[in-house]
């Protein structure tokens, strides 16, 4: 990753990151309806589609792969993703919808599931590449961690060399302030917790979530005292 750039797409639902470099690569593709400026920003960092080499999803959600069929269509990319997720990904497995582990979760589960699901929807799409945990996509200088919790295949991508990892929604930075995933679409809080701690242990200098802005410097200390509050507070289950 040395001399490549990080380009921060935003957009007021998620976040997808723009590596440019010897091999240029995407994290992550919004919601359909930020298609528009999704390709724009890319235009912007004087990428071409056909120049984007791998896009990496970080789990299923459809605010991280409503774009991710047509860009592929349009690059040409592999897409990797972690093998739990990539099942749903591709509509080989459905997706199990919002969480139990909170009150907002459990009213949704009330709302049909017609309902989530327009307002979810994605188009499938395969993965070429189902990870798992110790991959490595050496071509990236990225390792593979797994982040269960949030959704069961849920993945982080790691440079060590460089101290930083694009951790999807494990950790949110919203107002500067690290905090958990949505609880209303997320799983189990157990696991949340764990993964935050592994992620504490790699010496992070800088994270780069789904939602709200880079967590950094000494990003893993932060995570680690997030993980540390949460535990404090959270009853077991």
């Amino acid at each position: 990753m040395n001399g490549a750039s990080i380009i921060t797409i935003r957009t007021p639902t998620a976040n997808c990151y723009l590596v440019r470099g010897e091999t240029t690569y995407l994290v992550d593709t919004n919601t359909p309806k930020s298609r528009k400026k999704l390709l724009e920003e890319i235009a912007k960092s004087e990428v071409k589609p056909g120049e984007i080499r791998y896009i990496l999803i970080t789990h299923c959600h459809y605010d991280h792969t409503g774009n991710l069929a047509e860009l592929k269509r349009m690059s040409g990319a592999r897409v990797a993703a972690g093998e739990k997720d990539a099942e749903i990904i591709a509509g080989r497995r459905p997706y199990a919808g919002p969480g139990d582990i909170s009150p907002a979760g459990r009213l949704l589960r009330r709302i049909p599931p017609s309902l989530l699901e327009r307002y979810q929807r994605f188009e499938t799409c395969e993965v070429d590449l189902p990870l798992h945990e110790g991959d490595v996509l050496e071509e990236l200088g990225l390792a593979v961690l797994e982040l269960p919790g949030h959704t069961e295949g849920g993945v982080a991508y790691y440079h060590g060399e460089n101290r930083l990892a694009f951790i999807g929604d494990m950790v949110s930075n919203f107002l500067n302030r690290p905090g958990p995933p949505f609880l209303s679409f997320s799983y189990d809080r157990r696991l949340i917790l764990d993964s935050m701690r592994r992620l504490a242990e790699l010496d992070l200098e800088y994270a780069y979530p789904g939602h709200g802005t880079v967590i950094g410097p000494r990003a893993s200390e932060k995570i680690a005292r997030l993980a540390d509050r949460l535990s404090a507070r959270w009853k077991p289950e």
